[in-house]
């Protein structure tokens, strides 16, 4: 697996795209802002993208949803705890460059705690974080983890919005993320990526 990372939107939101090296194939995740600027790279690599996987639903990391879901015709997946921030602007929160209302949408799949699924000849599993939201989630495919907003470099996602619980973020990590080899690398919604094992000896929120 090959992935491109792209850092889009007034608060630096990364979209990734998980990529399968073989096939061609690929997988987006949280195109958060731009997506044209998100399509154009799609379409410059060559790629078949089949599927949109979004970690959560604040406006930050679906606001590039309806033009890449247009350019690709690719499923949307999420939970369904926070599936209806698609259809409601207001509940999404956070920022977005685009000068018009976007359409509301409605994911195709939904996510469930523990569920493994192949999409383009990548294996991925389906871990519910709460906390940031109450719907978040990461996603783990090989020795890598898209971790959205639930954890960041030495750092955890904000609590303060509704539906955030502190209380929840910390069990999520300590519960999902912490059990993971130390290796294993995250990749965070905003900011530089880092590992399991950093975050368990450096993260001052989880000692």
């Amino acid at each position: 697996m090959k992935i491109l990372q792209m850092v889009v939107g007034p608060i630096s939101t990364n979209c990734y795209i998980a990529v399968n090296e073989k096939t061609k194939e690929a997988v987006v995740i949280d195109p958060g802002d731009e997506g044209q600027r998100i399509a154009d790279e799609i379409k410059k690599a060559n790629l078949k993208v089949e599927a949109i996987f979004i970690t959560h639903g604040h406006s930050d990391h679906i606001s590039g949803l309806e033009e890449v879901e247009a350019a690709t015709g690719a499923k949307i997946y999420m939970s369904k705890e926070d599936a209806p921030r698609l259809g409601n602007r207001q509940s999404a929160f956070s920022y977005t460059s685009r000068k018009k209302e976007q359409t509301i949408m409605a994911p195709n799949e939904f996510f469930s705690d523990g569920e493994e699924l192949t999409v383009g000849g990548m294996n991925f599993k389906i871990f519910a974080t709460p906390g940031h939201t109450v719907g978040g989630v990461c996603i783990q495919c090989g020795d890598v983890v898209f971790c959205g907003d639930t954890v960041f470099a030495e750092s955890i996602g904000r609590t303060d919005l509704p539906g955030g619980s502190y209380d929840a973020i910390l069990k999520s990590i300590k519960e999902k993320i912490l059990p993971l080899d130390d290796k294993v690398k995250l990749l965070p919604g905003h900011g530089p990526a880092t590992t399991v094992g950093w975050e368990r000896r450096r993260n001052p929120f989880l000692q």
